[in-house]
């Protein structure tokens, strides 16, 4: 499973939100403060935070003390539901695995498997473990070396 950079930031914002509602009681960030915390533009972070405002992960407010916070508690949200609304599809496998014919594939059984294990890992995890850690800083570079390791690149 490969994340692409809309994912990345998006798991980032997740984890400064995460750590926003334990330590601020749960208070609006800016954009321009995610933004500078991602170290990404504004614009682009509005574009990877839509996804997840549309789907009841974070709620925005407009207007000068407005910005982005959850909107439910981080135990509440798991990794997977973030993924979908950031990624679509958490482990796509191709069609012909998961055909009826295919049930006899050696490959076909094993690609759904690993799907099928996939999902039930970011499915029993929640967003919380994106702010665990020591120190902030210590998770924050665990959290972005786990990010990385499964970065896209184009």
């Amino acid at each position: 499973m490969r994340l692409t950079t809309k994912s990345q930031y998006g798991l980032r914002v997740l984890g400064d939100l995460v750590r926003n509602w334990r330590e601020d009681g749960n208070g609006y960030l800016q954009v321009g403060e995610l933004a500078s915390r991602c170290d990404t533009s504004q614009k682009y972070l509005e574009q990877v935070l839509l996804p997840l405002s549309h789907a009841g992960i974070l709620e925005s407010k407009r207007g000068q003390r407005g910005g982005y916070r959850l909107n439910r508690a981080p135990e509440e949200i798991s990794l997977a539901e973030a993924l979908r609304h950031l990624e679509g599809l958490l482990m796509p496998i191709p069609k012909w695995a998961d055909e009826t014919d295919a049930e006899h594939s050696q490959l076909a059984q094993v690609l759904r498997k690993v799907r099928d294990s996939i999902r039930g890992i970011l499915e029993n995890t929640s967003i919380v473990v994106l702010a665990e850690g020591e120190g902030e800083t210590e998770a924050k570079a665990r959290s972005n070396e786990a990010i990385e390791a499964l970065m896209y690149y184009i």
